[in-house]
């Protein structure tokens, strides 16, 4: 039997993704945004969580989908991954649940999908299918 990994489900309009827990610090509610001149499009600011000042990335934008106002279910997700720390804006955070690696199946290359470039695999959840984004990969390119 393969090894289960844990992954954080969210939400970005009605699809569902996933991304290893060990990149995932924290969920939080929204902060003020500190904007930045010059920034690309996707980041938002700087926000300054508990002391710890960090930029904010708006994922819709940066996945190429169409802009939302922020709403109840708004969440940050802080992320660290290689010595860089950055937090990303979702649409909700559902749960944290084990995923078999046996089943998670390779997303076709002939099926564009928003962010595609950072997508790495999609696995079933109750029915559903989430896709498996690497964001460490996503946050690599998007702050270096």
């Amino acid at each position: 039997m393969a090894e289960a990994s844990q992954y954080v489900i969210f939400r970005m309009d009605d699809q569902l993704y996933g991304a290893d827990i060990a990149v995932v610090r924290e969920v939080s509610y929204r902060t003020p945004v500190t904007r930045l001149p010059n920034a690309p499009h996707y980041v938002e600011g700087v926000i300054d969580l508990r002391g710890e000042v960090m930029p904010i990335i708006d994922l819709r934008k940066r996945l190429g989908l169409p802009g939302r106002p922020a709403d109840g279910d708004t969440r940050i997700m802080v992320l660290s991954a290689g010595g860089i720390t950055a937090a990303v804006i979702v649409d909700g955070v559902e749960q944290v649940i084990s995923i078999d690696a046996d089943t998670i199946a390779q997303p076709d290359s002939s099926v564009a999908v928003a962010g595609q470039d950072y997508v790495y695999g999609v696995a079933r959840m109750d029915g559903r299918l989430v896709v498996l984004i690497d964001l460490s990969r996503l946050l690599s390119i998007a702050v270096a």
